[in-house]
């Protein structure tokens, strides 16, 4: 399954929380309820299956992943030692698209994974444009020098509208900069979701 190019407010409203790494949205939506003609009156109570799916698209979507990405990081967190929940969404704060978008350069995961792919964006002086790149500690994100969007990213950085940075990332407006100073936890995930749900739905599929 390809990643998601549809409006981003109807699978919002559709899940039923936010997602800031597929969308800003305001605190209260102005319709907090799932899209189509039913949706103001849909009561229906969910399966376990449908509860376990609804976690799984929440973290899909949330951090922009196709179906087999999503798949993969889920196979190599049962792989790791620790449980594999906080193993799987750890993994997936330490991607490049999401350390960027967490840092405040990208107000989206989606426009983060563009800049990305464009070469606006180095890891330790060098352009890395593979989005998925996976980011260890000491590691250090910025803006290429050359990039047209250098001049700006400060500003950028600090806008209100961004999500709070997380403690695992220290950054550095005047120098649009972010250091990874720590791996990041299962709690740095920003989004409202049951991490063990969504092991559960891949393990009996």
């Amino acid at each position: 399954m390809a990643r998601y190019t549809g409006p981003k407010l109807r699978i919002i409203r559709r899940l039923g929380t936010a997602l800031p790494g597929l969308m800003r949205t305001e605190a209260e939506l102005r319709r907090p309820y799932p899209p189509g003609q039913h949706g103001p009156t849909r009561r229906k109570k969910l399966s376990d299956y449908a509860l376990r799916l609804n976690e799984k698209q929440k973290l899909r979507f949330h951090y922009n992943l196709s179906e087999k990405q999503l798949k993969k990081y889920v196979k190599q967190s049962v792989r790791k030692k620790g449980n594999t929940a906080t193993n799987l969404l750890s993994t997936l704060e330490c991607r490049l698209d999401n350390v960027v978008f967490r840092s405040g350069l990208a107000p989206t995961i989606p426009a983060s994974r563009q800049m990305t792919a464009h070469g606006h964006v180095t890891v330790n002086g060098q352009r890395v444009n593979i989005p998925s790149y996976m980011l260890q500690k000491g590691d250090v994100v910025s803006l290429y020098e050359k990039s047209k969007w250098k001049e700006r990213a400060g500003e950028v950085m600090v806008d209100p509208n961004n999500l709070e940075k997380p403690s695992y990332l220290e950054t550095d407006t005047t120098k649009a900069e972010a250091t990874m100073v720590e791996a990041p936890l299962a709690e740095h995930c920003p989004v409202a979701l049951d991490p063990q749900l969504i092991v559960e739905y891949y393990s009996g599929s």
